[in-house]
């Protein structure tokens, strides 16, 4: 379900090689992927005090500092990116490496981002953190807490547990796509039409995302180049591991991408699935509205914005602009709101 991750695995089976197979080459690669791998899991406090970038805004509480442990090009991060500006919220990001994952180790049964670390930032009293898991689960949590101030982050950390599956181990959450509003008189049917089409950004659009960014050679390396520049790659890897990724991991991407295409039944002309897939969100989710929420966007605007932004700079977004007629107004108004953060004046008593 992410770009990097996909990659991480495959580069991890490329570099560590296996019995006789393995070249001198290979056993080199796999000590640099051992050193990076090795050492005591640092704590998420420590990665905290050293993001990459702070984004300037306002806090849920007095002192309660946000973290956002990422990958800058990650659909699932992106969303959360998007609904955290849009709210005016000041968050730091820390970026993860994509192949040792080194800052997010210090959750030993859990390796995926994006992940939302909350803690006072003048307390180092353990106990006192607020971890959140899923991007749903995150904005989920996030926009209870703003509309019910009342609630801690703590307390709705609680709301959203999650369930381990008994085939393969899967770890989901039930109550992902629900806010928790408790006492207030609420539309049943506005929200269940949220929560459908948020659900749908996750399991039916972003499917589309990696085998039309990778739908050719060419253009998984123009995406990884991009992903590069984007994510500030340089900050987290050497030039030799930067070439290593980006090159052999648009070849891989590349091989994966004809996986996925067959896996979720997408048309052979990947494109035409990407189109097919927008429209049904612009015609049947927003339709006539300035937003898919109505005057303002919803919880669903801001998911199908975020996964949108992680396609920039790629061929299939350039395409997608070019061939949904009803797509750049729609994604233009949502970077009009996000930019302003529009949604920051619902922070009753915020600081």
């Amino acid at each position: 379900r992410y770009y990097l991750p996909h990659l991480q695995g495959w580069l991890k089976t490329l570099l560590l090689g296996t019995g006789a197979t393995a070249t001198a080459s290979a056993a080199g690669l796999a000590v640099w992927y051992r050193s990076l791998t090795s050492g005591e899991p640092l704590p998420p406090s420590h990665w905290a005090r050293q993001p990459i970038r702070q984004i300037a805004g306002r806090s849920l509480d007095n002192d309660l500092q946000l973290t956002l442990f990422q990958y800058q090009t990650c659909p699932f991060c992106c969303k959360v990116r998007a609904y955290l500006d849009y709210s005016g919220l000041g968050y730091n990001i820390v970026e993860v490496n994509s192949v040792s994952r080194q800052q997010i180790r210090w959750m030993n049964d859990y390796r995926k981002v994006p992940v939302l670390y909350a803690a006072p930032a003048n307390s180092s009293a353990s106990g006192d953190e607020v971890v959140l898991k899923d991007s749903s689960v995150i904005m989920s949590a996030l926009e209870s807490r703003i509309r019910d101030p009342s609630q801690s982050l703590a307390q709705l950390r609680l709301c959203y547990p999650g369930i381990v599956g008994e085939e393969g181990g899967k770890l989901t959450y039930p109550n992902r796509y629900f806010v928790m509003q408790p006492g207030q008189k609420l539309d049943e049917s506005k929200l269940r039409e949220e929560q459908k089409w948020r659900q749908w950004v996750d399991d039916v659009f972003v499917h589309t995302i990696s085998p039309n960014i990778y739908r050719t050679l060419p253009e998984a390396l123009d995406s990884f180049r991009w992903f590069d520049k984007a994510g500030d790659w340089e900050k987290c890897f050497t030039p030799a591991e930067r070439a290593l990724v980006i090159y052999t991991g648009a070849a891989v991407m590349r091989l994966v991408s004809m996986r996925l295409r067959s896996k979720y039944n997408l048309h052979r002309d990947v494109r035409k699935s990407l189109y097919n897939e927008l429209d049904a969100f612009l015609l049947n989710g927003v339709g006539k509205r300035r937003f898919r929420g109505g005057d303002r966007p919803d919880l669903s605007d801001l998911s199908m914005y975020g996964v949108l932004t992680a396609m920039e700079g790629t061929a299939a977004f350039s395409d997608a602009m070019d061939n949904c007629p009803k797509l750049r107004p729609w994604f233009g108004r949502m970077r009009a709101a996000v930019s302003a953060r529009e949604g920051g004046g619902r922070l009753a008593g915020a600081a």
